[in-house]
C-alpha cells in the first residue's frame, strides 16, 4: 500500500514531468513551429530549462545537401516584443531573407513568445552552413542547453535534396545546357541572355553518358536577376553572384538595359547539365503568342503577330495594312508595372511601345492598350491557345 506522503510526491513528479515536456526546445521539449504534412524538423536546440536572453553565441547548423525550407521560429519568451524579423546568412556572406515573422503565445500565454516565419514560396538552400539572424537579439532566448545560442528551429520538406525524388525532373529540362568539364585555367564559359526577373536554376552532375540529363536535378530557387547586370553561376558550389565582366574576359562589358547575362563557373572534373525556369511570375506568363491590333494616323488599320521570348527578344510581323509581311525584331521587359516594347522601325528608329494596362491579375485575358505608341493607336491581345 502506498502512503498517502508517497502518493503525494509521485503526483507532483508527475505533474512537473508533465510541465517539462511542454516547455519549448527539442529533444522532449518541441518548440514552434511543427512540422506538417510531408515536412520534418531539420534544426532546433534541445532546451527544457528556464531561459535567459541576448544569447552569447550565434545559432548555426549545417545541411549536407539541398534542402527546401518552409518555416522557421525563434524564441522570445516574456519579451512582450512584436515580432520581428528572421534571416539567414551562409559562410560566403550571402543573406536569405529577412522575412516578417508572426507571434504565437508561449507557455502560460504570453504574447509574442514564439516568432514564426512561413515561407511562401518556400526556399531552397544549397549545402553548407548557416547563421539564423533574429532582429531583436537582446530580446531572443537562450539557456545552457543551447550551447548559449538563440533557440530557434527550422523546418523543411521531407526528403532532401530539396524535398523532391532523385527522379524529377526540371521545369525547363528541355532546354537544359550540357558543360563538359572544362580546364582548372579555363574554367568559364558564356551562359544565357534572359529577360530580368526572378528565377529558379536547375542543376545536376552528369556521369552518365546522356547528354543533357543529370544524376539529380537541384534546384537554386528565387534567383533576381536585375536589368543590364552581369552574373556567374558556380556550377560546384551552387551560388550565383554578380560579377565584373572584365575579371573574366577584358573584352566582356554589362549586357544593354532589358537583359541579365549568365556566364557559368564549370568543374574541371564532372560534366553539368543547367537551365533556367523563368521569370518566374508575371515575366514567365507574359512570354508567349500576342496578336495585335492598330491604326496608324494618316495611314490605315494594320494587324500583325508578336511573339514576347523568354529570353528577352521580341518579334512580330505585320499580316494586314499597308506592309504585310514586314518583320520586325526587338526586346521587351517587364517591371511588374509598365509594359515596354523596344525594336528599329522600317524607317531605321528605335520604337518604343509602352503599356501600363498589363497586370499580374489580368494578363490571361483582355486586351491592352499602349498608351504611348509613335503615330498612332495600338492594342494586343493574348493568344491563349496553347498556353
Amino acid at each position: 500500500m502506498i502512503r498517502p506522503r508517497k502518493l503525494f510526491t509521485i503526483l507532483l513528479f508527475s505533474i512537473l514531468a508533465a510541465f517539462i515536456m511542454t516547455l519549448p526546445g527539442l529533444g522532449q521539449c518541441y518548440g514552434l513551429p511543427s512540422p506538417g504534412d510531408g515536412e520534418e524538423r531539420i534544426f532546433a536546440q534541445s532546451a527544457c530549462a528556464g531561459v535567459s536572453n541576448d544569447p552569447p553565441n550565434p545559432t548555426v547548423f549545417t545541411i549536407d545537401e539541398q534542402r527546401t525550407i518552409t518555416k522557421m521560429g525563434t524564441y522570445h519568451y516574456a519579451s512582450g516584443e512584436s515580432p520581428g524579423t528572421i534571416g539567414l546568412r551562409d559562410e560566403q556572406g550571402k543573406t536569405y531573407g529577412p522575412w516578417q515573422a508572426e507571434g504565437e503565445p508561449g507557455q502560460g500565454g504570453v504574447p509574442n513568445a514564439y516568432w514564426i516565419v512561413y515561407l511562401s514560396p518556400n526556399v531552397d538552400l544549397p549545402a553548407g552552413t548557416y547563421t539564423i539572424i533574429d532582429s531583436s537579439p537582446s530580446t531572443w532566448s537562450y539557456t545552457s542547453e543551447s550551447n548559449d545560442c538563440g533557440l530557434a528551429t527550422v523546418i523543411g520538406l521531407k526528403g532532401g535534396s530539396g524535398g523532391s525524388d532523385k527522379g524529377k525532373s526540371a521545369p525547363c529540362a528541355g532546354d537544359g545546357a550540357d558543360y563538359s568539364p572544362r580546364s582548372p585555367t579555363d574554367l568559364y564559359t558564356a551562359g544565357p541572355g534572359l529577360a530580368p526577373g526572378v528565377y529558379n536554376i536547375w542543376y545536376g552532375k552528369r556521369t552518365g553518358t546522356q547528354i543533357g540529363t543529370p544524376d539529380k536535378w537541384n534546384q537554386l530557387g528565387s534567383q533576381e536577376l536585375v536589368s543590364g547586370k552581369f552574373y556567374v553561376f558556380d556550377v560546384v558550389a551552387a551560388n550565383l553572384g554578380e560579377a565584373t565582366p572584365q575579371t573574366i574576359n577584358p573584352m566582356l562589358t554589362n549586357p544593354a538595359p532589358g537583359r541579365s547575362l549568365v556566364w557559368m563557373k564549370l568543374s574541371s572534373e564532372d560534366a553539368y547539365v543547367v537551365c533556367f525556369d523563368g521569370p518566374l511570375g508575371s515575366g514567365l506568363q507574359l512570354a508567349g503568342a500576342w496578336k495585335m491590333s492598330g491604326h496608324q494616323e494618316g495611314f490605315n488599320d494594320w494587324k500583325a503577330d508578336l511573339n514576347l521570348k523568354k529570353d528577352g527578344t521580341l518579334e512580330w510581323t505585320e499580316t494586314e495594312g499597308a506592309n504585310v509581311g514586314a518583320n520586325r525584331q526587338g526586346t521587351w521587359q517587364f517591371d511588374g508595372t509598365v509594359l515596354t516594347l523596344m525594336w528599329v522601325s522600317p524607317g531605321g528608329g528605335q520604337t518604343f511601345w509602352v503599356s501600363r494596362s498589363v497586370a499580374e491579375n489580368s494578363i490571361s485575358s483582355g486586351t491592352y492598350t499602349a498608351e504611348s505608341a509613335p503615330g498612332g493607336t495600338w492594342s494586343a491581345m493574348r493568344v491563349t491557345e496553347g498556353f
